[in-house]
C-alpha cells in the first residue's frame, strides 16, 4: 500500500526534491522579494480564483463538497491539497479563501527551506490521489491562479514577476504529480486502481451516532496490505448528486483482516460531512459500496523510536486513528498511554476495547467525559473523570505514572480543529518539542505550518 511520503519535516536524502533549488535563482529572488506584498493580498487572490476557476471548469466540482457549496460557501480544492484534510470540517467562505491563501504564503516563504514543508506536501499528495487528482489538473490551477495574482495586483505584476511565480507554481505541481504519480503506480501493484465495488457484511453500533461498517470486495479478493492510521475513501454520490467529492474515512480494521472497516459518525444536518454520513447510516448488510485504494501517511512512521511511550490523545469521533494504530503501538512500543475526550458514555465509541487492551498491555488509558452521565453498567470507573481533555491533564497523568514525557514520548493528536490546537500548544508549553507532536489534520494548512 502507499506509505508515508515524507517522515521527516527534513528530507536529507541525495536528490530530494527538498534539498536543491526548484526553481531558478533569478526567479527565486523574484518570489522573496514579492512575498510579503503576495501576502498581504493573499485571500483577495483566492477569494478571486475560486469563483473564476470553477466558473470556467465545472467539472472541478468532482473534488469539492457539495454541502458546502450549498452553503453557499466556495469550493477549496487546491487549498484542501495544500492543508492535507481528511474529510474536514464546515468553513465559511472566508476561511475557504484563507486555507488557500495560508498555503501560498507558506510556500513563498518556505521556498529556500522546503523541507519545512515536506510533512504537509506528503499529506497533500495522499489525499489527492485519494481524491483522484489528475496532472491536467494542476495546469488549470496555475492558470486561473495566474490571472487571479494579476488582477488583483494589477500593474505590480511586472512581466518579470508573472514570469517568476509562474515558474515557482509549475515547480511545485512538478513536484506533486511526480509524487502522486507513483502513489497511483503503487496503489496499482498493491491494492488496485480506480474504484471497486464491496458489500456491506458486518454493521456495529458503536455509540450514540457511530457504526463500524465492515465490507468485503464483491469479486471476493482478499483485504490488501496498509499501514494503521490510513485512510481509504468512498465513492458514492448520495441522493443522486450530481457532484460529490469522495469522502475520506480511517480504516478501523487491522491489516490482515478479511474486511476493511470504517466507523463514521452521524453529524447533525447540515454540518459538513452530513450528506454522506447519513447516506452511510441509512445502509444496510448486503448493500454495495464503492471505495477506492488506502491512502494517506503511516502515522507511527513518525515514532522512529520504539523506546519511547506511544501517546495518543483524541476527541469524539478523533479516536478512530488511535483505534486503528493501538495494537501495532502496543506491539511495537515500549508503553502505550491513550486519553480520550467525550461528552458521556453514550457518545463515546470503543469504550469497552480501550479498557480491555490497554489493561491488558500495562498501559494507561484516561477518559475525560465533559458531562458525567455514566450508565448504571458501566465498567473500569477507575479509568473515567470529570471535565474536558487539556493539555496539563495529560502531562499530569504522565508525570504521576513517571513517564519522562518530554524527551521519552511520541504524541499522535486527533482533537478537532480547535481542541487539537490547544492541546498541541499546551504540549509544547510543558516543553515537548514539536517534532514529537504529531497532529491529525482536520484543518487548515496554517496550522500544520504553524506548528
Amino acid at each position: 500500500c502507499a506509505s508515508h511520503i515524507f517522515a521527516k519535516k527534513e528530507t536529507t536524502s541525495s536528490g530530494s526534491p527538498f534539498t536543491m533549488s526548484i526553481v531558478s535563482a533569478e526567479t527565486l529572488n523574484i518570489i522573496k522579494a514579492t512575498a510579503p506584498l503576495v501576502k498581504e493580498n493573499a485571500e483577495k487572490i483566492t477569494s478571486n480564483f475560486y469563483p473564476k476557476m470553477l466558473g470556467k471548469h465545472p467539472e472541478l466540482y468532482k473534488y469539492f463538497n457539495e454541502s458546502n457549496q450549498r452553503a453557499g460557501t466556495q469550493a477549496r480544492a487546491f487549498g484542501d491539497m495544500l492543508s492535507g484534510q481528511r474529510g474536514g470540517l464546515g468553513k465559511s467562505n472566508s476561511h475557504q479563501s484563507k486555507t488557500l491563501a495560508d498555503a501560498i504564503v507558506a510556500y513563498a516563504m518556505n521556498i529556500e527551506h522546503l523541507g519545512n514543508l515536506s510533512e504537509a506536501v506528503g499529506r497533500m499528495c495522499h489525499k489527492h490521489a485519494a481524491l483522484g487528482i489528475q496532472p491536467s489538473d494542476y495546469q488549470i490551477v496555475h492558470d486561473n491562479l495566474m490571472e487571479s495574482i494579476g488582477e488583483v495586483l494589477g500593474d505590480a505584476v511586472t512581466a518579470e514577476i508573472a514570469a517568476a511565480w509562474s515558474e515557482a507554481v509549475m515547480a511545485l505541481a512538478k513536484i506533486l504529480i511526480q509524487t502522486e504519480t507513483d502513489l497511483y503506480k503503487t496503489a496499482g501493484e498493491v491494492q488496485w486502481t480506480g474504484v471497486r465495488e464491496f458489500q456491506i457484511s458486518e454493521i456495529i453500533n458503536e455509540a450514540e451516532s457511530i457504526k463500524s461498517i465492515r465490507l468485503k470486495a464483491k469479486d471476493e479478493k482478499k483485504t490488501c496490505p496498509f499501514e494503521p492510521g490510513q485512510y481509504i475513501s468512498v465513492y458514492e454520490k448520495p441522493d443522486g448528486k450530481e457532484y460529490f467529492a469522495p469522502r475520506h474515512y480511517t480504516v478501523t480494521s487491522q491489516p490482515g483482516d478479511d474486511y476493511y472497516q470504517i466507523s463514521p459518525k452521524k453529524m447533525a444536518e447540515g454540518e459538513h460531512e452530513g450528506f454522506m454520513s447519513h447516506y452511510l447510516h441509512r445502509k444496510k448488510v448486503g448493500d454495495t459500496v464503492k471505495l477506492g485504494p488506502v491512502f494517506g501517511p503511516s502515522p507511527l512512521a513518525l515514532a522512529d523510536d520504539t523506546s519511547r511511550v506511544a501517546v495518543f490523545v483524541s476527541i469524539g469521533i478523533g479516536i478512530t486513528p488511535t483505534i486503528a494504530m493501538l495494537p501495532t503501538a502496543i506491539a511495537t512500543m515500549s508503553r502505550v498511554a491513550v486519553f480520550h475526550g467525550d461528552h458521556d458514555s453514550e457518545t463515546m465509541a470503543f469504550q469497552s476495547y480501550l479498557e480491555d487492551a490497554v489493561s491488558k498491555s500495562d498501559g494507561i488509558l484516561d477518559i475525560s467525559f465533559s458531562t458525567h452521565k455514566r450508565k448504571a453498567e458501566d465498567s473500569a470507573p477507575k479509568f473515567v473523570s470529570e471535565g474536558r481533555l487539556t493539555g496539563a491533564k495529560i502531562v499530569s497523568v504522565l508525570s504521576a505514572e513517571n513517564i519522562e514525557y518530554k524527551n521519552g514520548a511520541d504524541f499522535f493528536v486527533c482533537a478537532g480543529n480547535t481542541e487539537t490546537q490547544k492541546i498541541s500548544k499546551s504540549l509544547r508549553a510543558a516543553g515537548i518539542k514539536p517534532d514529537r507532536i504529531h497532529l491529525e489534520y482536520f484543518g487548515p494548512f496554517q496550522q500544520s505550518v504553524d506548528e
